[in-house]
């Protein structure tokens, strides 16, 4: 018995995380660099309306595509903060996070043998959802001298009669690059003469750093009616456990569809999470540029310590929460190998975990990823161990 779910992996990051915390139980200290799931707690006012929603019994199954509170609440926010045209809240589809949303966009989406031009490097699940929907991954290599954005005469030529979608991800994970307003417009420019879609996922659009702005490729002339838009409250409201994302678009074969989708795997997101995801848009927002600033501190510090390592060579993110380094041309582990998997193996001898580069991809076997999500203190404590084993 074949299926398509055979050519999907558990991945090499689910081994890391479960040899650290193997370690962990053992007793012994690790430092949790692998991971990124945000540090913070929900802020009082989102604990608070899940709370009340408990107490009034909130507890019942729910429009599948999400409460219309929440649904209306998103259209204004993505109206207001982003500036996507979106026609109303009934363009809305919530979902059980991102990756969740992710999965239904490209269900939604694609036919068997139909082509998305994905980055790489480029977080796993992309091309793993991709290929669920039957679809296949094509990889566009993404390049340090141009600051790890798409060059757009890469993805023209790329594109064949089988391409049905550009994938983009700002601020990106793995690198933490930011695309700026021009290189989007590029984009949409060759979604038009292509007519193509465009699927993007913004999940980290509030953790941006240094005053740059985020730009959503779907409030650009042009894209407002071919593209599909994935955000999540992980990231921006620290509600990663609650599992709460949604979908914005236009297309209303999409809507359409979503809304079947959502039927047949999830029929309704957690009730009580939507109550607070609710609050988290309606409520006081000044908590997010609370954890921005901590995350942008965090981001200092570790770009300085991995910046002086004569091991790496790193590029200063300038969103997400994630490093991503170059393994210098001259170390070697024990065993005389220079690698990403080298470099993390060993890495983990000493506790500290990391991600290797062909994780997220095929061309980035001498790159590294470290995940700054973690408490500032553990952070501290993780750059210290850093420094004494790869001075």
């Amino acid at each position: 018995m074949k299926s398509i779910v055979d050519e999907i992996s558990f991945g090499g990051i689910v081994a890391i995380r479960d040899k650290l915390l193997k370690l962990q139980s053992e007793g012994k200290k690790v430092y949790r660099l692998e991971s990124g799931d945000p540090s913070f707690d929900i802020p009082p006012h989102v604990r608070d309306a899940m709370i009340d929603a408990l107490m009034k019994g909130y507890t019942h199954y729910t429009e599948s595509i999400g409460i219309r509170p929440l649904r209306e609440a998103i259209h204004q926010k993505v109206v207001e903060e982003n500036k996507i045209p979106l026609k109303g809240s009934d363009y809305v589809l919530v979902t059980n996070g991102a990756m969740h949303g992710l999965y239904v966009t490209f269900r939604a989406l694609l036919l068997p043998g139909d082509e998305v031009i994905i980055p790489d490097p480029m977080w796993t699940e992309i091309a793993d959802n991709v290929k669920l929907a039957g679809g296949i991954p094509v990889r566009c290599v993404l390049k340090p001298e141009n600051d790890f954005v798409y060059d757009p005469v890469d993805v023209e030529n790329l594109v064949t009669s089988k391409t049905k979608a550009i994938f983009i991800n700002t601020p990106h994970n793995p690198t933490g690059a930011v695309y700026p307003q021009k290189i989007l417009e590029e984009i949409v420019e060759i979604a038009i003469r292509k007519n193509l879609y465009i699927v993007s996922d913004e999940a980290y659009e509030h953790i941006i750093y240094d005053g740059l702005r985020h730009v959503s490729i779907g409030s650009l002339a042009g894209a407002e009616d071919r593209t599909i838009t994935i955000f999540s409250a992980s990231k921006s409201f620290a509600m990663s456990g609650l599992r709460i994302g949604y979908i914005v678009t236009n297309i209303e074969k999409i809507i359409e569809r979503g809304k079947k989708l959502l039927r047949c795997t999830i029929n309704g997101v957690n009730s009580v999470a939507q109550y607070g995801a609710l609050a988290a848009l309606r409520g006081p927002r000044d908590y997010i540029e609370e954890m921005r600033r901590e995350y942008q501190r965090r981001r200092d510090m570790i770009y300085d310590v991995t910046s002086k390592l004569k091991s790496l060579k790193p590029f200063k993110p300038k969103g997400a929460f994630y490093i991503w380094c170059r393994i210098s041309d001259d170390w070697r582990d024990e065993n005389g190998v220079r690698s990403d998997w080298a470099m993390t193996n060993y890495l983990l001898k000493f506790g500290i975990g990391s991600t290797p580069g062909s994780e997220f991809g095929p061309n980035s076997k001498e790159y590294i990823r470290f995940s700054f999500s973690c408490a500032t203190s553990h952070l501290a404590e993780s750059l210290e161990a850093l420094k004494q084993v790869l001075q």
